[in-house]
């Protein structure tokens, strides 16, 4: 088709290539989700999910952008368009659409090499079922979500928790690149104090929504650097406890070798995720 000038001329190959999506439940149950984060259609935290595109791959091999993570921001606003805000949702429910997006372009099959460590044992392939991982997501009770996410403290400060976001896991993963830099100085010296700060602050400012109703993240910052270190132990231990949600990661299959169960960790790691 000639195009004239001033004249955009519709792709006629692009009509047929939108393929059908598929209706998944967020574990989270967009419970945390305030701000615009979902579009909002979304209704119980249920979205559509489309399969990837060719382009999509490309984004998820880029290095740059996953370390950063703007790849899944992208891959996210393109195969998931109910998503408006994809490095504030929670990371669990980040993990769980990882994994409903692989099933929708590939299917529910993954296909990963493991060799055993019983005598003899050879490298074999074995079939994970990925819509079983998705079907087992244990979701967020929200009727304990009040319960679950607060804390008083002896001093009777009221401390409101929150699960950790996509940006928040970003934001650890460098800090804690930081870290094992600064493990490897060879005098203390050499450590900036600053940068330990960071590090101690990053570690629980992505949990903590309000301390005593104060959302202000540079005072909830200064208060956890305050916190007596048993308060913070305290703390730390509500949060694994309200962390008891979301998608297991993992399956029992049985040695092709010798017949024992072996628990297979399935890593939603976008690197090898879908390659």
């Amino acid at each position: 088709m000639e195009q004239t000038e001033g004249t955009k001329v519709t792709n006629p190959l692009m009509g047929k290539l939108r393929l059908p999506g598929q209706t998944y439940r967020l574990p989270s149950h967009g419970l945390f989700y305030d701000n615009g984060e979902l579009d909002e259609s979304v209704r119980n935290g249920e979205v559509e999910v489309y399969p990837m595109t060719a382009m999509d791959e490309i984004i998820l091999t880029t290095p740059d952008k996953l370390m950063s993570g703007k790849a899944i921001t992208e891959v996210f606003m393109r195969s998931i368009p109910q998503i408006k805000k994809p490095d504030q949702l929670l990371s669990k429910d980040v993990d769980f659409l990882l994994a409903c997006l692989r099933i929708v372009t590939f299917g529910p099959k993954l296909d990963i090499k493991y060799t055993h460590n019983c005598e003899g044992a050879k490298n074999h392939s074995y079939m994970i079922d990925m819509a079983q991982v998705v079907k087992d997501a244990k979701p967020i009770d929200p009727t304990t979500v009040t319960s679950d996410f607060h804390l008083t403290l002896p001093n009777g400060q009221a401390v409101v928790l929150r699960p950790l976001t996509y940006a928040s896991i970003v934001d650890l993963y460098q800090t804690t690149l930081m870290a094992k830099q600064l493990q490897t100085a060879e005098t203390q010296d050499e450590i900036d104090e600053a940068e330990l700060r960071k590090f101690v602050v990053a570690t629980l400012s992505g949990v903590i929504k309000s301390v005593d109703g104060e959302t202000n993240r540079q005072m909830i910052e200064e208060w956890i650097l305050a916190v007596p270190l048993g308060w913070k132990k305290k703390i730390e231990e509500v949060v694994r406890r309200a962390g008891d949600w979301g998608a297991k990661f993992e399956t029992t299959l049985k040695c092709k070798d010798c017949g024992k169960d072996i628990v297979f960790p399935v890593s939603p790691n976008p690197v090898g995720f879908f390659s």
